[in-house]
């Protein structure tokens, strides 16, 4: 057997060294050749997007290209696929977004809708549940704007765990699973889902439709039959949960309709604006053209300014690297209004720096390396820092921890316990001291039967004489009538005092001949009363006669 060197490298035997080059082992020598790779296919991706390069091996050699599955859902009702399939769908309902046709990675991406109060919202989805793996994370805006649970359980962006990272700017929550690569973004009028051809290409279904860059079969139905997009959304509804019907509205009755003239064309101004300049970096990466379509579809049928898909269309720029500050743009029509405490950023930070600075250290470094480290939100003005996720507040300096976790500036003092608490304007150190308590003089507890007592009244600690049970006082104790008591010289363990025992008094009852034992309410024992008349004779016999009778 022939051998490189000495070493256990066999003849023949190759193996893949730096800089793209393979080595050979060929009859005792090492030669060395460059990495040889496929021709590489240029794609045309039918969403318009770029492609993107996805290297086959860890040494970043050979690669192919691959098309991105984005799948948008924006506005009341408006859907574009994987494949950039475009369809209207307005129903109160569960339904699957993503479901793997053939189980790989366990993924699940659910909407649950219900329905929306036209006064208030544009954006019916109520949730978002990604399932994958062990892990379930919901995306409601619900109850506040933008609430995140991993597992039933809330939390609180920035946030990662070995498997999911989650992060907030107050108006956009993005959701990554690194292993699979795949992102999910969520606002109150837009969602968005990145998944990888690599992963999942040929292998969803649902109302996203199919990740295979071709558009044809995107609206398919659960039972594989290609429909309409508005018929086959319907069909995806999750089994087991409630739908919601949508009230019929009563018949009315018309009047012959005036003579039809010709509509003039819709075309609102502010719909322009995702053609024009301002979008312009954006638009040779993402094309416009749905959401422009969405964006006149939505106002010339409400004869109301919505701008929900240039939103939805700014988020998925701002997803795809190029943030794009378009809100300034709109004279005023799509101005949002933070807090009072915040200040509106277009291409503000994915993860805000806090007074944490383990926090920052843990979540801004990856933050940073990410190709799209920006989003619009609200943010911390100037001169001001974000104190914590859980009670977002901003502050003008990182002070102390209050005992409920709340931010406490420099000089400020609470009670905390039987202490008092001061944020240390030099140490910038939280110091607390006991409380103070008012000297007072013990009372005498000498008498029988008496002892010291210390009350804890909330801080301070104050004495009196008796009892556990309380004072000494005639009503403490009070032995039952008729009873002899008398201290003994055993002591109660609890009480530390001599048990006191008591006894019935016990009365004569035994009265002579002619008499009869008789009680009274004041006195505990009764007395001997005479009934009879007694008469003993000479010979010392007695006789008793009831009152008023005669002896013979």
């Amino acid at each position: 057997m022939i051998y490189c060197f000495s070493t256990p490298i066999q003849d023949g035997e190759s193996w893949k060294v730096s800089n793209c080059t393979t080595a050979t082992c060929t009859k005792g020598k090492i030669t060395t050749t460059p990495t040889v790779c496929p021709d590489v296919q240029e794609l045309i991706c039918v969403n318009g997007r770029k492609l993107v390069k996805v290297y086959d091996d860890d040494d970043e050699c050979c690669f192919h290209y691959e098309c991105e599955c984005v799948c948008n859902v924006w506005s009341e009702y408006h859907y574009l696929t994987f494949d950039a399939k475009s369809y209207k769908f307005k129903e109160n309902c569960s339904y699957y977004l993503v479901k793997e046709i053939i189980t790989k990675y366990n993924l699940t991406i659910i909407v649950n809708n219900h329905d929306c109060d036209a006064s208030n919202s544009t954006f019916c989805p109520q949730a978002l549940i990604v399932t994958y793996g062990s892990y379930t994370v919901v995306l409601t805006q619900l109850e506040t704007s933008g609430t995140v649970y991993v597992n039933q359980k809330r939390i609180y962006p920035a946030y990662q765990n070995s498997v999911l990272r989650v992060t907030s700017t107050d108006m956009v929550i993005t959701l990554e699973i690194p292993e699979i690569n795949t992102k999910v973004l969520y606002r109150d009028s837009a969602i968005i889902i990145d998944l990888p051809m690599s992963f999942f290409g040929g292998n969803t279904e649902g109302q996203c439709g199919t990740c295979d860059n071709n558009p044809d079969n995107d609206c398919r139905s659960p039972n594989g039959q290609v429909e309409s997009c508005s018929d086959s959304a319907g069909q995806w509804n999750v089994p087991g949960r409630p739908c919601v019907t949508p009230t019929t509205p009563s018949a009315t009755t018309t009047s012959n309709p005036p003579p039809s003239t010709t509509p003039s064309p819709c075309k609102p101004a502010i719909c322009d604006v995702l053609t024009s300049s301002v979008f312009a970096p954006c638009n040779g990466v993402i094309h416009p053209g749905p959401f422009v379509v969405s964006c006149r579809d939505d106002i010339c049928n409400s004869n109301v300014i919505d701008c929900t898909s240039l939103q939805a269309y700014a988020t998925q720029c701002s997803e795809a690297g190029v943030c794009i500050d378009w809100r300034n743009a709109t004279n005023g029509q799509c101005e949002f209004k933070c807090p009072s405490n915040k200040v509106y950023m277009a291409c503000g930070a994915l993860v805000e720096p806090t007074c944490n600075d383990r926090y920052n250290q843990k979540f801004q470094a990856d933050s940073q390396a990410s190709s799209n480290n920006t989003m619009e939100g609200c943010f911390c003005p100037n001169g001001t820092i974000l104190f914590n996720t859980v009670h977002d507040t901003c502050v003008p300096s990182c002070g102390c921890v209050g005992p409920d976790g709340e931010p406490k500036q420099p000089g400020d003092t609470w009670t905390s316990g039987c202490n008092t608490c001061v944020c240390d304007i030099d140490s910038m150190s939280i110091q607390c001291e006991p409380d103070q308590c008012p000297t007072k003089q013990s009372p005498n507890c000498s008498k029988p039967g008496q002892q010291l007592v210390n009350k804890t009244d909330d801080c301070c600690t104050t004495q009196s004489c008796g009892t556990t049970s309380g004072p000494l006082t005639e009503e403490s104790f009070n032995p039952k009538a008729c009873q002899n008591c008398y201290c003994g010289s055993q002591m109660n363990p609890t009480t530390k005092l001599n048990i006191i025992t008591c006894k019935p008094i016990v009365c004569n009852t035994d009265c002579p001949k002619g008499y009869e034992y008789q009680t009274t309410a004041d006195k505990c024992c009764g007395t001997c009363v005479q009934k009879s008349c007694i008469f003993t004779t000479p010979e010392n016999t007695t006789y008793i006669f009831e009152v008023s009778t005669a002896a013979v």
